[in-house]
């Protein structure tokens, strides 16, 4: 079966500056909007590079397949009796 991985950013909405409100694409090193100059805060590139998980809109991963539980292991037969004395 063939795998296909992609980036975890691929369908994820875009950020929105927080002062024009236009969609911005994050670059490494990005401290101002390319818009209208807004210089980001520490925290508001923070949350840039936070992951949206899931995205509104988008439904969660899915939970891992029921697996039946382990068998138990067998029992160990027990001992023989000793005979009656007689």
């Amino acid at each position: 079966m063939d795998m296909c991985f992609r980036p975890a950013a691929v369908g994820l909405p875009k950020p929105k500056c927080p002062a024009c409100g236009k969609e911005i694409e994050v670059e490494s090193g990005m401290t101002a909007c390319p818009e209208c100059g807004h210089e980001f805060t520490q925290q508001e590139i923070d949350d840039f590079s936070k992951p949206a998980f899931p995205a509104p809109g988008m439904p969660g991963a899915p939970g891992a397949p029921g697996a039946p539980g382990a068998p138990s292991a067998p029992k160990a037969p027990s001992a023989p009796k000793a005979p009656p004395i007689k």
